[in-house]
């Protein structure tokens, strides 16, 4: 077994992205509120900068339609050298269909903070094949 790579740790100021990368409810229109909740929790608490990458909030029937979509947004904060970290949505039961379309030489070559349960385990098993260190902890929407 090989050594996993740390990423940085986060720090106040630091841009977080949210990613809806499994179950796209957080772009629901009953749920909004507990993204604007969680998100406003983050920046107050803990002091940093909260993004939602590109397609996040598309909804869950538009995310499940494309995975490629979902693949991209990750791909995206991770090669954005302003994001930070990554703290997911929610977790749900498809990220395997999310897998086909993601590069893990981008993870490899660009490591930061990546965090999320439930189906998320998906997530952290793949940062562990590209070398880097990913955290199960809390979702944002739970």
């Amino acid at each position: 077994m090989h050594e996993l790579k740390v990423p940085n740790a986060l720090k106040s100021g630091d841009t977080v992205a949210l990613i809806s990368i499994s179950g796209g409810r957080a772009g629901d229109p009953d749920m909004l509120w507990r993204y604007e909740s969680g998100k406003r929790r983050l920046e107050e608490i803990w002091g940093v900068h909260v993004i939602a990458t590109p397609n996040a909030l598309a909804g869950s029937d538009y995310l499940y339609r494309h995975p490629e979509v979902r693949a991209g947004d990750l791909m995206w904060a991770m090669q954005n050298q302003e994001v930070n970290g990554i703290i997911c949505m929610m977790g749900g039961d498809d990220s395997y269909r999310v897998l086909p379309y993601i590069d893990l030489d981008v993870i490899k070559n660009n490591p930061k903070i990546f965090m999320g349960f439930s189906d998320i385990t998906t997530w952290v098993a793949v940062f562990a094949k590209a070398g880097i260190r990913a955290y199960y902890g809390p979702n944002l929407l739970t």
